[in-house]
């Protein structure tokens, strides 16, 4: 499935608790009311990956109601606001960070009381169950403080980023990684624990690690050092993440650099900007060795890649 996004302030008033149902419905088959007078107003992205589901929500005040659906999902809600859940006939009070699994095996309702953000991701009980030392273990209030439940938000919202659908290949490599991880954080069986550990754990850390490389590709101080120490890993363990890919921490950085750079070339906000500079947004200070190595990868110069922007751009003018 590709990237669903939609925002209710593109729909007509009248037609948005409708669109909000039958969208988030599919998700986790759950209904939603809006109390108060304050307008709807929600933003969405949703992305099923294999057998999941992955959806992160900023909405307005809202109530969810969801039937009893005892053998089916494991809802499993990262919290941005503050809320209240009647999870066992007792309200269960959630604030900003909380990691909570929602009851299905009677009717529930969420109220969320604030506009705020939430992540959820729904999980078949069945990919869960078999693989945690207890099924109870599902219905205790988690913490990001948690390193595997912060590595699961962390991997499930860089899947919510703006690519194109995914292989069925990554769909089922993807998946796999989310219930590593969310087994992790319930509490892994003993023979389940080391598999997620060297699958779910080893990519989750390579795409915080990547997400974080990109965004701080002008930072003089981006090194494997400042790395292991902002993620709170050795540069060993670093180096291997990079290493099983085929590739080194060296290489990577250089590539994302590159692909920064051409980006920016092709695009027509940036064209009153000279090459170096836009070398130098890239992080790189040496420009005679970024021009040697920007034509290795690409086969042409930064200059042939900007003259390409103009042409690609006026084959498409009337």
């Amino acid at each position: 499935m590709s990237l669903l996004t939609f925002a209710t302030r593109d729909a007509p008033p009248e037609l948005r608790k409708e669109l909000v149902d039958n969208t988030y419905n599919a998700h986790v088959r759950t209904t939603i009311d809006f109390p108060g007078e304050e307008p709807v107003d929600i933003e969405m992205r949703m992305r099923a990956v294999g057998e999941v589901h992955v959806a992160f929500v900023t909405t307005t005040p809202v109530t969810l109601v969801t039937p009893s659906d005892e053998e089916d999902l494991v809802y499993l809600s990262i919290a941005g606001g503050h809320g209240v859940h009647d999870s066992t006939g007792e309200d269960l009070y959630f604030s900003p960070g909380d990691v909570n699994v929602m009851r299905r095996d009677r009717k529930t309702v969420t109220a969320i009381a604030e506009r705020s953000p939430c992540l959820s991701i729904a999980i078949p009980r069945i990919l869960i169950a078999d693989r945690i030392t207890s099924i109870d273990n599902l219905w205790a209030t988690r913490s990001l403080a948690d390193p595997a439940a912060n590595l699961l938000k962390t991997y499930a919202m860089s899947l919510l980023g703006p690519a194109g659908d995914f292989s069925k290949k990554s769909h089922a490599v993807f998946s796999n990684h989310l219930v590593d991880l969310a087994t992790l954080m319930f509490g892994a069986n003993d023979d389940s624990v080391e598999h997620a550990r060297k699958n779910g754990v080893k990519a989750a850390r390579r795409q915080a690690v990547k997400a974080d490389i990109k965004a701080h590709l002008r930072d003089p101080e981006l090194s494997l050092g400042w790395l292991a120490r902002r993620h709170g890993v050795s540069i060993a363990y670093l180096r291997a993440l990079f290493y099983d890919e085929g590739t080194s921490f060296t290489d990577y950085v250089m590539a994302a650099r590159l692909d920064y750079v051409h980006a920016l070339l092709r695009d027509p906000q940036h064209g009153h900007l000279n090459i170096a500079g836009l070398a130098l947004m890239a992080g790189f200070g040496d420009i005679s060795w970024f021009n040697q190595v920007f034509r290795r990868r690409f086969g042409n110069t930064p200059s042939d890649a900007r003259k390409g922007m103009g042409e690609d751009t006026r084959s498409l003018e009337p």
